[in-house]
Formats: structure tokens, sequence, C-alpha cells
């Protein structure tokens, strides 16, 4: 092929003017073989400035020229004016995207209108409160006054549906993060309208202020975190209106230039693909010494040297480059090799690489896919995602070319635009939504035949939604594979693996802080679960083709070796240097003594000198001043602070980097999207119900008029009419959240979502018992990974669970059992100091116990494990959290106690008044059915008579804690008494009324446990033979008297509130307590109730402790079934157990009043002593002195002195160590040695 011939087929021979065509038969005919294709060469360059000087001049040679159109102020190119905005912004470097950072900030361009039709459009970054559109200069805005609330403004909210000009009226459509707003204003006959993609929301306002001063400028007002871009002309519109003109003129002239070097580099890439290939008609290499291909190769370079300065403009490169790019990758096919099309566009990118200037084809690069991204984000109008595949496939294209690829990685993809953006699947807009799914079915709980018909069409429509959805996210998988390939590293360069991995590792960070510090860098949570998914389909993949071991989990190793960057997050045992220090032992029998971590240096040589997230902050708005500014803080520049180890990454050890981030991923944001979008199903159950009640209230309604008279039946008519109303009214919302549901169903609560959040909770459950085994080291497991698990075990039973049901997964029993295990075993683990990780622990068992399929699953754990975690469950009450603890007691208990099968406490299905908001899922008031463990009851029994020890010391510490809780919730209602008897209004804080329905709850739950003790294992407080039997027996008596008589009390202060009806304070009612006090009496009579003739036989023991304790009184007992005299004063309702006769059988009424009898009868043949009062204790003023202190010989009763030796083993009144107690006889009542002190208690 000679030099004319390419010439001709590069530039046409039409363009090739006579006396260039002679020159080039000349070179062919005169010239030596060397000088032909070098006088080609000269033909061809000048041509090309021939051709293209015919345009005018470049921007790049002459600057802008200033815009002349009529109508118009301005610079020629239009952003945002950073000088007049109200509020804070942070404001893109090229000052046309915008993030609000104040509660409603303002912001206008820096051109204005007068004269003319004009257009501008937004993309929307995020869908919430914003007012878009037009003001003039002489509005004045603030943080409560923004674009649209001023005379002379006027603004369209999508958010809202409405339009604003000082009043607001309904306008417009609701709009979706990703919608492109069109604005347009015609300043000729005064009208406004705005589109949302293309289509047109009708005419906004007409007759808008026009004349000598009224110039109005694009301007918009954000709520605070909301963002947009703008496109006043920079690059071409979306959707152009006829008629209305770009705000910022378009270089029409750089754009024909463009099109035409774009025309002629592509016939040149034809022909260099054709000469590689052997295809062309070459000379032959030694006849002459330029060969076609280095021809060729100068052409290229003169035309792309031509064409450099015009891609560094957004606009070329979208009407332009990006139309040439997919020419390229029209059928580039990545995953299925090097066909001609593929190759044809990396010769492309080769050609850029060799011939651009890094700061050229850098920036070409970043507008290119800000484009694609710009691209992706718009909302699909049809289910099959056209334009997001299209945008996939061009990236993919791009990405298979190493040299892209990495510089992508490193500079674009994480810096400049999240690259989680291009793995997120946006749902359709209400309109496809309606289009897929053409008929609505909801769950009603129970057959609707209304509803019931539709159920095999929905779900057909989900299934649809699911395939369609599944086409764009195997592109996406595609993509991250691409992405970390482990392939491309040399001896001088990290693969992508590598950079991705630390690229990902920042991100995670950056997310991880975000929510405290710095929410501009957080990624959406829909995002991130869309990512998260396809980072783990992708994980299991890659794992399958590289590695491909069967059992899966994170090396514990991993935890303390510093090969993972864990920043600061803590650990399992607390934080790392204090592990490093105390566990180092074992560190070193593990890592070896010359180990980094050993030897106290860095723990990770990838570890930065600049916060990732303050780097990120600082440089990613692309000014100049960014990386000076870190280097000022830190002293280090920023990219020296990121490197990577040249070559390629570990398969095993990269991989499990990987998954370490997608466990911490998930915890951070993938959870917390999962759990939001639960609360639709929540919000759909709340409508049905409203729904089913509506009916029922017509059907009772329909009944009543066949009964009524004339005057009535209009009266019925209205009544069914607004019925009917509310009925439609519902039907219409909960079609419309079904169209919502079904997007949930295919995209996020799909059985393949489930399978993998499974798969992955296997993973990191089988991490933590592998880390188990390593003793103490398992302290350095960070603590996400336990909340993680939580979070997983807790999305597949409650979030998924029932839409996708638990039973599907694969051995989801065991799965549950060894999660029940897990928790059984290590809630009360010594090496687990880390406060948050017990406080999950612990809620995670409390979880458990309150379901009966996870209740099931503790009760399948081995019997080790049941017993330990019994046995962690009755420790002592004392310097440790123990109001979970004892709540778990309670639920194992709850529906066997004394009226005690609630799921709600009948008093408050009694109230009326407004929904009951303040409730805490840790409280005994909460609303769950009860579903009682007899086998933990079992284990309870078991330990508490089989260990007398710790029986005691338990009891004696939910007998302290009893007596604490109770005061002060009596304290707190003697304050709240007084207060209210004030003549003057007094306001009680909310806060103070929290506490005391916290104590009331406590005491409600601590009473509940005293009566599952009593019932299961009474020989603690009956059998004789037992040495603290009789003290607790003792005590026990007392407190409950105590309550029964400040509850009972007609005339204190707990009556008193409960009549008052305080909002916080609902909680606070008669029957839980007394039903929980009767319940444990019951359960100490039991047995003298059945065996006892109370004519006959001694007093039994517990009776007779009940009849001695100085506080009882028969008048208290006999308030709970409403027998006792009662105060002509008060106008108290009269409570009784009998009031609730479906909470209270007729057994259990039947055994309070054979109680009550019983003890009337025994309480006749009891005689009391008189005491004088100098012989009384002067601890409790009740008993007798009959104890005496040894050596200081202080006294006081049995009582107190068992009771006091229980918590101290110093004397009640001097302090002295007491060394034996006696009795008033001189008897050894108690023996102290020197090994049965109690350790000192530090102030």
């Amino acid at each position: 092929m000679d030099g004319e011939e390419i010439v001709q087929r590069i530039f046409g021979k039409d363009t090739i003017s006579l006396e260039q065509r002679n020159a080039l038969c000349n070179s062919n005919t005169s010239s030596p073989p060397g000088s032909r294709k070098s006088m080609c060469l000269e033909v061809a360059k000048e041509l090309i400035g021939s051709q293209l000087n015919e345009f005018g001049p470049s921007i790049d040679t002459v600057g802008l020229p200033p815009d002349t159109r009529e109508g118009r102020i301005g610079p020629p190119v239009v952003r945002f004016d950073i000088a007049t905005h109200s509020g804070l912004f942070v404001v893109g470097a090229d000052r046309l995207s915008v993030n609000s950072q104040s509660n409603f900030s303002t912001i206008r361009a820096n051109a204005c209108l007068f004269k003319g039709k004009w257009q501008y459009e937004l993309q929307l970054g995020s869908k919430g409160v914003m007012q878009v559109g037009w003001a003039t200069n002489f509005c004045k805005f603030s943080q409560e006054i923004g674009v649209g609330d001023t005379a002379n403004s006027y603004a369209y909210d999508g958010n809202r549906q409405r339009k604003w000009n000082v009043s607001t009226h309904k306008y417009g459509e609701p709009w979706l993060s990703g919608d492109v707003i069109g604005c347009t204003i015609d300043l000729n006959d005064g009208i406004l309208v705005f589109y949302r993609n293309g289509r047109s929301l009708g005419e906004a306002f007409s007759n808008i202020q026009l004349g000598p001063g009224m110039a109005y400028f694009p301007s918009v007002s954000l709520a605070f975190t909301e963002n947009l871009v703008a496109n006043f002309g920079s690059t071409p519109m979306r959707y152009p209106v006829e008629g209305f003109l770009p705000i910022q003129d378009a270089p029409y002239k750089d754009l024909a230039k463009a099109e035409l070097l774009s025309k002629w580099l592509n016939h040149l890439l034809e022909l260099l693909l054709d000469t590689r290939e052997g295809k062309g008609q070459s000379i032959g290499v030694t006849s002459e010494p330029m060969t076609d291909e280095a021809l060729l190769l100068a052409l290229a370079h003169t035309i792309i040297g031509h064409l450099a300065p015009l891609l560094l403009s957004p606009y070329i490169t979208e009407a332009c480059l990006m139309p040439f790019l997919e020419s390229l990758c029209s059928n580039c096919q990545p995953k299925k090799g090097k066909d001609k099309s593929n190759r044809k566009l990396h010769l492309f990118l080769d050609l850029l690489w060799a011939f651009l200037e890094d700061f050229e084809i850098k920036k070409c690069l970043e507008h290119v896919v800000t484009h694609m991204l710009s691209d992706f984000r718009h909302v699909s109008f049809v289910l099959e995602y056209p334009h997001q595949k299209k945008t996939l496939s061009l990236l993919l294209c791009l990405v298979d070319h190493p040299q892209t690829r990495h510089h992508l990685l490193e500079h674009v993809l994480f810096d400049k635009v999240r690259f989680a953006n291009f793995v997120h699947v946006k749902p359709l807009d209400e309109g496809g939504l309606a289009e897929v799914v053409h008929t609505s079915w909801w769950d009603s709980g129970k057959p609707d035949p209304s509803i019931d018909h539709k159920k095999s069409s929905y779900l057909r429509a989900c299934k649809e939604i699911q395939r369609a959805i599944a086409e764009v996210e195997n592109l996406q998988v595609q993509l991250l594979k691409a992405l970390m390939n482990n392939t491309d590293g040399t001896a001088t360069r990290p693969s992508s693996r590598k950079i991705f991995l630390r690229k990902f590792r920042t991100f995670l960070h950056e997310n991880l802080i975000s929510s405290r510090t710095m929410p501009l860098l957080q990624t959406p949570l829909p995002i991130t679960l869309c990512c998260f998914h396809r980072l783990l389909v992708t994980f299991r993949e890659l794992w399958a083709a590289e590695v491909d071991e069967q059992r899966l989990f994170i090396p514990t190793r991993t935890f303390y070796d510093g090969s993972i960057n864990y920043y600061s997050i803590d650990r399992l045992g607390g934080v790392v240097s204090h592990l490093n220090k105390s566990l180092r032992e074992d560190l070193v029998r593990e890592l070896g003594p010359e180990h980094n971590v050993v030897a106290g240096t860095e723990t990770n040589s990838n570890l930065q000198s600049v916060d990732p997230v303050l780097a990120r902050l600082l440089t990613q708005q692309q000014t100049s001043s960014g990386p000076l500014l870190v280097e000022r803080i830190t002293g280090v520049p920023p990219r020296l602070t990121e490197k990577n180890t040249a070559g390629p990454a570990d398969p095993f050890a990269s991989l499990i980097e990987l998954l370490d981030g997608l466990i911490l991923f998930y915890h951070v944001a993938a959870h917390k999207q999962i759990a939001k979008v639960s609360t639709l199903r929540e919000s759909m159950h709340e409508y049905t119900t409203a729904l089913e009640s509506t009916r029922s209230r017509q059907d009772a309604v329909q009944q009543a008029a066949s009964s009524s008279t004339a005057v009535e039946e209009s009266n019925i008519d209205e009544i069914l009419r607004e019925l009917n109303q509310t009925c439609d009214v519902f039907t219409t919302k909960l079609s419309e959240q079904a169209r919502h549901m079904a997007w949930v169903r295919a995209a996020v609560y799909s059985s393949e979502k489930q399978s993998q959040l499974a798969w992955l909770f296997r993973v990191v459950l089988t991490t933590m018992m592998e880390a188990s085994k390593t003793d103490g080291l398992f302290s350095f497991v960070p603590e996400f990974y336990l909340e993680t698990l939580v979070e997983l075990c807790t999305a597949l039973r409650t979030f998924l669970h029932p839409t996708a049901p638990i039973e599907d997964v694969k051995n989801a029993d065991q799965l549950l059992m060894e999660m029940g295990k897990f928790l059984a075993n290590h809630f009360a683990d010594t090496r687990i100091v880390h406060a948050n990780s017990k406080d999950t622990l612990i809620q995670s068992l409390a979880t458990f116990v309150c379901s009966p399929n996870t209740l099931q699953a503790l009760e399948r754990c081995p019997v080790d494990s049941r017993m330990a975690m019994v046995r962690s469950l009755l420790r002592p009450y004392e310097n440790r959290a123990w109001a979970q603890s004892n709540w778990v007691l309670v639920r194992i208990w709850q529906g066997c106690g004394f009226a005690f099968r609630y799921h709600k406490s009948p008093h408050l299905l009694r109230k009326m008044g407004p929904k009951l908001l303040h409730s805490d899922s840790n409280l005994i008031s909460q609303s769950i059915k009860p579903c009682p463990s007899k086998l933990y009851q079992s284990h309870v029994k078991e330990i508490m008579l089989g260990d007398e020890p710790l029986a005691t010391s338990f009891l004696n510490s939910l007998l302290n804690q009893l007596n604490w809780a109770f005061s002060e919730f009596i304290g707190m209602l003697q304050e709240i008494q007084n207060v209210s008897s004030r003549p003057e209004r007094v306001f009680i804080e909310s806060r103070q009324l929290k506490i005391c329905a916290t104590c009331f709850d406590l005491t409600l739950a601590l009473l509940r446990v005293l009566e599952m003790v009593a019932s299961v294992a009474s020989p603690i407080f009956t059998d004789s033979s037992r040495v603290s039997a009789d003290s607790l027996l003792a005590r026990l008596c007392q407190l409950l008297c105590q309550v029964l008589n400040r509850v009972s009390s007609q005339a204190g202060c707990f009556q008193h509130v409960v009549t008052l009806e305080i909002p916080d304070l609902e909680t606070v009612d008669h029957f839980p307590i007394l039903a929980a006090v009767v319940g444990i009496l019951l359960a100490l009579l039991n047995k003298e109730l059945k065996e006892t003739n109370v004519k006959e036989d001694p007093i039994p023991k517990v009776s007779l402790a009940l009849l001695l304790e100085p506080s009882f009184q028969l008048e208290s007992l006999n308030f709970v079934l409403g027998n006792f005299h009662k105060d002509s004063k008060l106008r108290n309702k009269i409570f009784s157990f009998r009031n609730y006769t479906d909470d209270v059988n007729d057994k259990e009424i039947d055994s309070v009043q054979q109680m009550i009898s019983f003890l009337t009868a025994l309480s006749s043949r009891v005689t009391h002593a008189e005491v004088s009062e100098e012989q009384l204790c002067t601890i409790c003023y009740a008993y007798p002195i009959s104890a005496t202190f040894k050596p200081c010989n202080h006294q006081s009763c049995r009582s107190c002195i068992a009771h006091h030796l229980m918590n101290s083993r110093d004397c009640f009144f001097c302090k002295t160590p007491i060394e034996r107690v006696l009795s008033s006889e001189g008897e050894v009542l108690h023996e102290l040695l020197q090994k049965d002190r109690l350790p000192v208690k530090a102030n």
C-alpha cells in the first residue's frame, strides 16, 4: 500500500486538492523510496491544517469569546456564583455540583437573562426537599427563605410536588435521584415551565414580572445534604426544548473540528489494524525506511495532536468522543476475548496514552467516566435498563485495557466518582413500576377473595423484575472482576487487585466515620447495599476460581499480624495497643520475636501517613491549594502516602482481605438499608390492619341499618359514604406500596439475596467459632465481626422473613442452633471486654428467647452450653450490667407465672387515648408473646439447688437490686405526688418520668424472676438444712410486704399517680406488680396450702415467717381481690383480680382466696411478744437484739447481721472486721475466718 492510497483512504479523495494530489504523484515517481512516504506525511499535515483552519481558531488559542447573544448578561462560562450563596455548600471544582451543608442553602448562577427563551438542566443527586427555578437580583435569601419564597423568585419542588412563588400550589410529579429536571423561561411572554426527564410538567407560572432591572438568574435552594449537578450548557442538554437556548453557548466550531478529526481517526484505526494483521499491500520493510505502520502512527500523532486540546472540553467529550467510543465498542465483548472491535478500542487507547500529555488524557478520561456515571444514574423508564446496560458495556471495554484500568482505579473511580454508583440498580419510577406490576397484591394475613386472585399475576411481575435486574447485575459483576484483575502486575507496577483493595479499604474507612464527622463522604445506603451484594458475588466467583477451599473463614492470625489495616477500630478485648502488651507472649509464639507487631514497629507497611479521609476531603475538589494544604497539615505530599508493592497479589491473602472488607461493609452500611427497607412491609401491615378495621365498621353499620328509623338511615348513609372513601384511600395507598414491594421482593428480599446473606452468616459464624479456639488471641477479633454476626442473623430472621422465609435457607435450623450455641458460650466470656460488644451479646441472647423458633434453637444446643449459659445468667447482680440478663430469665418464665400469660399488661388494653409511643424493647412491658422454656427452667432448678453458694449470692444480689429499684420508684412517685399537689402549675421533666417507669419495669422483672425461683426451686427458701434459707426467706417476706403495703394503700403515692394517668407512666398500674407479688407468695405457700391443717398442725415455716414479719398486713392481701374497707372520702375505683376475667382464670382466683383464708386463720394463732424500745435492733427497729459482734461488741438482731454479712464482713457501726457473731446465749452464730473475708471495694 503506497502513501497516496493511505492518505486517500484516511482523508477521502474529495478532500485532497489538485495541488496536493499532484504533489503526491510527483513524490511517487521522482522521489527516492525513503522520502515518498515522508512527502505523503507532509501533505497530510498540510491537508489537516487547511481543513481545520476553515473552522476558525480553536478555543485553546484565543480563549472563550464573549457571549454576545441578546437577552443575556454574564461571562461566557456559566457556573454557580460562590460569592452570592446563602448557607453552607460544598461546591465541586467545576462549580456545577453543589451539596448543601445547612438547613436550607441557596445559590445562583453567575449569568442572568432578561429577554428571549432559555433553558438549563439539573440532575438530582438526591430526592429530598429542593426548590429549583429562577430568581432576580432583588431577592434576599436566608436559611429559612429560599427560591420561590420571595416575590420575584419562582421554584418547583418535586419532593412535595409543589410550585412556589410566595404562596404554594400543587404542581408536577414526585422526583427521584438521577432525574433530569429541565427549567425553561420565556422572557418574551413571561412563562415558566419545568420538565422531568424531557416530559413537560405543564405551565408553572405565567405573567412573571418583566421590564427594566428584571433579570432572572438560575437559582436553587437545597435542604441539608441534598445535592445536584447543573448543566447550563457546558455539555449538551440531555433533553433540549425546541426554541430554547442553553445559557452557555455551545462550542460549535470546535465540535465540528472534533467530529472531522474523529472521522479521520476511525479510518486510520481500520488501516492500522489491517496493516498489523498483514492484510495491507506492504511494499516490504527492507525496500524503504518508513513502513506503512510508521506512516500511520505518524499520521495518528498529528491527528491526535490536533484533537488533544479539544478533548479537554466536557462538551466535546460528551458530544463527540462518547459516540466515537460507543461506535468502537458497539460489538465489543470483553469477556469473550480479543475480537476486532476490542482490538480497535485498545489500539485507540494505546494511541491516546502514547501521544497525549498526562494531564490531557487524565482530564479526558475523567470527563468520559463522569458522563458515563451521569448517564448510568438516569432513571430508567423501561424494565430492560437500556442506558445502564450500554454504559456498563462501554465501561467494561474501557477497563479491559490495562493502562486505562490502572489509571481509572488510581485516580478516577474512587477519587473523582464513586465506583459504587456503577453497581447500583435504581428502581423504576412510579410509571414504570405501574406498567410492569399491572395488578397489586398484598398479604392480608387471612383469606381475602377481593385480592387473593391477583397473587399469581403479582408474583409473575416480581419474577420479571428479578430477571431484568439479573442481567444488569451480571454486567456489574463482570466489571468488578475486571477491576480486580490480578494478572497485570509487573516488576514496577502493582496489579489492579492491589490498587482496588487499597482504595476499597479507604472507601470503607470513609463510610465508617462519615456518619459521625463527615456526612459529605457517606455513600447513599441503597447504593451500598447493591455494591455489597455485587462484591460478595464477585468474591465467591473469584474464590471458586483461584482458591476453592470448601470451609471458608477468616484466619484468626489476620486480626493480629498487621496484614490488614483496621484503622482505629476497637477489638473485642479492647484497644490494640493494650492487647499487644498484655498478650505479647501469645504473639511471640504465633508470629515469632522478629515480627513487626511484636517488635513494636509499624503494623502495616501500607499504613498511610495521612488520614485517607482527610486527604480525600482536601484533594477531591481538584483545587491547586488542596494538595498544598495536605502538605502543610501533615508534612507529607498526599501521593507519597499511597504506595503499593509491585507485582500481583497473593490470591488467598487478597481475597481474604476483600472478604474482611465485605464484613465491615455490611456492618457499616448494607444492614442499615436492609432494615430501612423492612419499614415498607411494616407500613403495609398497618394499612392492612386499618383497612380490615374499616371494613368491619362498615359491616357493623350495615347491620345496624336494618333496624334503624328513617332519620337514622340518612346518618347511616353518610357514615357508609365516609367509610367507603376511607377504604378507597387505604386501598390506593396499599396498591402503591405493593408495587414498591414488588421491587423489594425482586431486588432486596429475593431468594438469591437471602442465600448470599446466609452464606456470609455461616462464614462469619465459623470465623468467630474458630477464633474462640485460640484462647487469649480471640480478644484481637475486631468488634464489628460480632456486630455483623448479630446483624446478619437479625436480617435473616426479622427483615427478610417472612417475605423470604428463613425456612428456605439451607440447614436453617442447624444454623440457628450454632448461633444460639455461640451466644450461650460467649455472652459472659471474660475475653470480651469491649462494652458495646458485651451489650450486643446479651441483647442478642435476649432476642433469641423472644420467639419460639430461636428459643427452640437454644434448647437444641449441647447440654454443656445450656448449663454454662444458665450459670452465667445466675451470676450475682453486682459489678455488671444485670438488667438484660435478668430480662432473659423473665422470658424463660413468662407464660408460667401467676396471671403472666399476657403479651401486654391487661391494664394497657383498657386505656383509652392516643397510641403508646414510649416503649423500650428491653423492658418487660414490651408487647411480646410469651414462650416459656421448661427446659431452661429445669436447668435453673438444677443449678440453684445444686450450688448453694451461687444460689445464695445470686438471690442476695437480686433482693438488693429489688430493694433499690422499688425504693427509687417509690421515691420518685412521692416527688411527683408532691409536685402535683401544689396550687401552681408545675411541669415534670419527661426524662424523670421515663426513669420512674424504668424503675417500675425493673421491679416487675426482678419480682418475676423471684417467682420463677420460688416455683422451681422453693427449697432454697423453705429447706431449713440450707444455711441461708431462713435469712433469704425473711428478707423476701420483708420486701414482699413492703411492696404490698405501698401499692395497696388507697391514700398513698402509688394510687395517686395511677389516677393521674400521666402519659409517660402508662405502664405503672396495680395489676402487673400485684400479680407478681401474689405469684411469689403462692409459690412459697403452695406446699403448705395443700398439706397444713390450719386448726391442728403447727404453723408451717413460710407462713410463720410471713406472719411474724412486722410489716405484714392482711388488709394488703385482701386488696388484691377488692376485699377491704374503703375510705368513703376516696373515690378511687376498686381494684380486684376478679375484674380481669380474660387474664386471671377461676383457678387462680380460687388459689388467692384460699391463701388469704389460710393466712387469716393462722394469724389468729400467732402471738407477738411485747419488746421495749431499748431492746429493739437499732438497724431495723422490728426485731429484738439477739446477736453480738466480736470483737467490737456491737449488737443487732439475727436477721440484720445475717443480711449484712452477705455483703460485708465489717461491723455495721464501727467498721471493725467481725471475727465471730454470738447469740444472746453465747452460742456462735457465725465464725468468720480470714479467708472468708470479702475483698475491700474501691471507692
